[in-house]
């Protein structure tokens, strides 16, 4: 691998492990902006998008955490709808959520806004919706996530030479027959994507919300999360979840559970803090 790419992504055994004392420490110094990515980082991936259900004990720690704001801003970044989010994870109030990588917001306030730009996304979308419903066979396990302002395509059911085939041709279709769009991969799923979206950019609309005295900490596992890992290279801490591969994220853990181990361990620091104050 070139040696600007290494010093980019890493090497292929991934990023060291994430510090037990790294975040308490921190969260002692200055108040934190926590952004988590939702698929494979508080949930589990699942066979079917509709089956991800949050891990054990994830919804506590952020009830726990929302009752320390000012301390701790949390958001949760997906390339899942609001809708989707809220009908999957009851969210405490007080915690903020940027769905489809970052088009859609709703802030810690209850306040819903849709990105600059999506109107003109439209008919760009209707065409891939067209294109999907003339090109996919028929019970070959495609399913298509329709998330009004992004189409996803996900072929982790469908066998390997047609998944293949099918994403290569819709790909391609997105980058011919669409101007505003493009093709975002993420594990096992393909979307159509407006360009204006991407996680780094919600995390910075969310960094902008709560001030930059804040130090922003992003968990997320897949390719989805890289451009939010490269935008905290210079600032922030970044952590991969999952198995090791070439990450911009400084640091990793293991599985979701590991997420919510390192906020516990986060919210003892805090409690404990108030406790002596």
């Amino acid at each position: 691998m070139p040696k600007v790419l290494r010093k980019l992504f890493g090497s292929d055994s991934g990023p060291p492990l994430l510090p037990d004392n790294l975040l308490p420490d921190l969260v002692q110094r200055k108040p934190i902006l926590l952004c988590l990515d939702y698929d494979g980082t508080i949930s589990e991936i699942a066979r079917e998008p509709k089956l991800a259900r949050p891990v054990d004990k994830v919804v506590e720690v952020l009830r726990l955490l929302a009752a320390h704001r000012g301390s701790v801003e949390t958001a949760l970044i997906s390339g899942r709808s609001l809708r989707d989010l809220r009908s999957m994870l009851p969210v405490p109030p007080g915690i903020a959520l940027a769905g489809v990588h970052g088009l859609q917001l709703l802030d810690a306030t209850g306040k819903i806004e849709v990105a600059r730009g999506v109107r003109e996304c439209r008919d760009d979308l209707e065409v891939v919706r067209t294109w999907l419903d003339h090109n996919l066979p028929a019970n070959s396990g495609f399913i298509i996530e329709n998330k009004g302002v992004a189409i996803a395509l996900h072929y982790r059911q469908a066998a390997g030479p047609m998944a293949h085939y099918v994403r290569d041709s819709f790909e391609q279709f997105i980058i011919e027959c669409t101007a505003s769009l493009r093709a975002r991969h993420g594990k096992m799923v393909i979307e159509a994507l407006p360009k204006i979206a991407s996680k780094a950019n919600a995390l910075r609309a969310l960094w902008g919300r709560v001030g930059d005295e804040y130090e922003p900490v992003y968990f997320g596992d897949d390719l989805t999360d890289e451009d939010a890992f490269t935008e905290l290279a210079a600032r922030g801490i970044s952590v991969l979840v999952g198995e090791p591969r070439r990450t911009a994220a400084r640091y990793r853990v293991r599985a979701p559970a590991d997420v919510v181990r390192a906020l516990q361990a986060l919210v003892t620091t805090l409690e404990t803090s108030a406790n002596v104050s």
